[in-house]
């Protein structure tokens, strides 16, 4: 009713809108593009549609962001060359724990130029060479090690952290990264394998890391920070063994005699970290990267991302022991952008006083996996919802109409002004360009967010073994569910798939001209990927290597792709993310997972969705963590009575949540086998520290079914027919 009453209001407001683009001629760019077409973004290799390079460097993958650019250490000292004085990087003031969930911050922030920077970095190098470190070979192979040649990076993301990496750049030592959730056993194999004689860490893990030094006799120096440790806490550990030294960060920079050890630049070929993955399928794998991968991929960016030298503020946030953040912030280095040290839990209100790090810093350019997509967007959200039904009226048809007008080519300034204005505000309001990386996003939260905040928010695909590059969305390509086309400095190809099918059966092949749906595609199949950003292998793992590496250097990622008409990649599949249920019918649970996600009754911010099947099911089933405030919500306007956990177990709340996991798989293009048929209502966040989710926020599905065994067995019981 309220939507008919308005519906005068609404149609002068677009009218409005629509001339106000009309007189500004905001009009002429969409028009120059609907007759120059979208334009050819890759090449065919030898002729070959299902090999595909960046148009622009059909002849020359690119390598590096300018001349002289080689190496992360030249990246460092180019940038203290050129930007100087220039903020470099930002850490807020911590004071302390507000509530159990909220983190205070005082008024200050420090800032680091880039000159104050590389000269701590220098005197962090000529630290480690004093504590007996050496220089990594000039060729990097995958054996073990003998010489402490490496450190470690036990810490979450801070500046502490990068400087520290740019540190050991200085002086041809490697960077053996660390997840900061991972325990201490993952700590002290790190340390055994990887020879390491100094370690950075938080002050909060001093304590653990000293009562083990008897399992890790190479470790002789624990450096650790004082990020997000309050001013006034009181952290103790015992007494360290003879020949183990324990120094602040700030202590052990100041001891650095850079006229003493000089830097002794990297070559090329230096291994320059190795990383290791997530772990989301088995024991993590430590990936060899030389500096010169990560210095392509910086070329890459520089292409890709149009970023304003100079001008840029990032949000860093997200793990540097992930390769996406470390690439990211590697890229901003070398332009002169200022990066902005947080954490995820404290971008907003919801987990920082009195303001959150999006308010604080109002970044230009924020990188964020499908995860932080999906709460920012079930933020806004729930805020529209509790305003009055005029004002959710007017943002629907501002959000209906804009999404028009961006598809089209043009915005729709008076909505912006009008009724986006307080969306801005949420991420600091200057925020132009957005990534999504670390899985597939869904493409309801891509145009949500688009059109909500007014920005581009493309894609990226990577993999830690491509330091991140793989394709990257065009600035200017508005579809969704779409990877982007191939960085400049590698090249893709298909690989057919015959024993591998899509939901209709039919095996993947590179020699396909049409997708399961009917749509013209440039071949089908695994993707492999080539080029300068491609690690060669993994670290003491020669079997693992072979199996997806291969000797002409295509690397197999795994996942399952399709060209489109402009060259774009779409991941369709994983290749051994399928799951063969009773009937022998595959169904693909990480893209069930994508689009359930989506239910307002999922609560994103405790771990979202877990679909489930196997071949003694029928039918897939999930076990999902419930919104308290929609669920409330709900049961409010359906007149159901009871705390939260009354109303979780009514018959009345599984029954909408089953509903609407039903309409969101209406809306999707999943196939009638991936509808699933029961759920699992849970409460309990799914976290790193617990183990269902890995340190960058992707889903362990083994470890969630071991740690609601209960409910699992129940709600598996529903998938199976008699």
């Amino acid at each position: 009713m309220i939507g008919l009453l308005l519906l005068p209001i609404k149609i002068l407001l677009i009218l409005i809108d629509l001339t106000i683009t009309l007189v500004t001629f905001r009009w002429v760019k969409a028009l120059q593009s609907y007759f120059t077409g979208t334009p050819l973004r890759t090449c065919a290799v030898d002729g070959q549609p299902y090999v595909r390079r960046d148009v622009r460097y059909r002849d020359q993958l690119a390598t590096t962001p300018r001349e002289g650019i080689s190496t992360l250490y030249d990246v460092m000292k180019d940038a203290s060359e050129r930007y100087g004085n220039r903020p470099c990087m930002a850490t807020r003031e911590f004071i302390g724990w507000k509530t159990p969930k909220i983190k205070e911050f005082g008024p200050n922030i420090t800032w680091q130029t880039f000159l104050q920077v590389y000269q701590q970095a220098l005197q962090f190098g000529a630290a480690l060479k004093a504590a007996g470190c050496v220089a990594a070979p000039e060729t990097t192979n995958l054996d073990k090690i003998a010489q402490p040649c490496r450190i470690a990076i036990f810490e979450n993301t801070c500046a502490p952290w990068m400087i520290a990496a740019m540190g050991a750049f200085t002086q041809s030592i490697t960077v053996t990264t660390v997840y900061a959730t991972l325990g201490i056993d993952a700590v002290m194999e790190a340390i055994s394998d990887n020879v390491i004689r100094v370690i950075v860490c938080n002050k909060a893990s001093v304590a653990k890391l000293v009562k083990n030094c008897a399992n890790m006799p190479t470790l002789k120096y624990i450096v650790y920070t004082n990020d997000l440790v309050p001013v006034d806490a009181k952290i103790e550990w015992p007494q360290p063994p003879n020949g183990v030294q324990v120094m602040s960060f700030d202590e052990f920079v100041k001891s650095g005699d850079v006229k003493k050890y000089p830097p002794v630049p990297p070559k090329p070929s230096t291994c320059a970290v190795v990383m290791y993955t997530s772990g989301s399928t088995g024991k993590p794998k430590g990936v060899i990267i030389t500096h010169s991968q990560v210095v392509a991929g910086c070329a890459s960016a520089d292409v890709g991302f149009g970023i304003r030298e100079g001008e840029e503020v990032y949000l860093a946030y997200l793990p540097l022991a992930h390769i996406m953040e470390l690439m990211a912030e590697c890229v901003m280095i070398s332009k002169g952008c200022a990066l902005c040290y947080a954490d995820p839990k404290s971008l907003t209100t919801t987990g920082a006083y009195p303001i959150g790090a999006l308010e604080v810093y109002s970044p230009t350019i924020m990188v964020a996996v499908p995860k932080i997509w999906d709460v920012i967007k079930k933020g806004i959200q729930t805020k529209v919802a509790a305003e009055s039904p005029v004002k959710q009226e007017l943002v629907a048809t501002g959000l209906k109409w804009r999404q028009f007008c961006l598809k089209h080519g043009f915005d729709a300034p008076l909505f912006d002004k009008v009724v986006f204005k307080k969306f801005k505000k949420a991420v600091g309001g200057r925020l132009r360009l957005a990534v999504s990386g670390g899985g597939p996003l869904n493409g309801e939260v891509q145009n949500f967010i688009r059109t909500a905040f007014g920005i581009s928010l493309v894609q990226g695909y990577g993999l830690t073994e491509t330091c991140a590059g793989g394709t990257f969305q065009a600035m200017d390509d508005m579809s969704t569910g779409v990877a982007g086309v191939a960085i400049p400095a590698v090249e893709i190809k298909l690989e057919s798939t015959p024993e591998v099918g899509d939901k209709a059966g039919v095996p993947y092949l590179c020699t396909d001209k049409f997708d399961v749906d009917g749509n013209p595609v440039y071949g089908r199949g695994e993707i492999l990927i080539r080029g300068n950003t491609v690690s060669c292998g993994y670290y003491m793992e020669p079997e693992k290597t072979r199996e997806v590496f291969e000797e002409d250097g295509w690397f197999h990622t795994g996942d399952i792709g399709q060209f489109l008409s402009d060259g774009s990649l779409r991941i369709v599949d994983r290749k051994k993310n399928l799951v063969k249920l009773k009937g022998g019918e595959y169904v693909a649970l990480e893209k069930m997972e994508m689009t359930f996600g989506n239910s307002s009754f999922v609560d994103a911010v405790a771990g979202g969705i877990c679909c489930y099947g196997d071949g003694d099911m029928d039918r897939p089933v999930a076990l999902l963590q419930l919104s308290e405030p929609y669920t409330m919500k709900w049961a409010k306007e359906n007149g159901i009575s009871g705390d939260f956990q009354q109303i979780k177990k009514t018959k009345e709340l599984h029954d909408a949540v089953l509903a609407d996991m039903h309409k969101e798989h209406s809306k999707s293009d999943l196939s009638h086998l991936e509808k699933v048929v029961a759920v699992a209502l849970l409460d309990e966040p799914w976290t790193p520290e617990n183990g269902c989710l890995t340190a960058a926020n992707k889903l362990q599905r083994r470890q969630v079914i071991e740690t609601h065994s209960s409910e699992f067995e129940q709600v598996k019981a529903k998938g199976v027919f008699d």
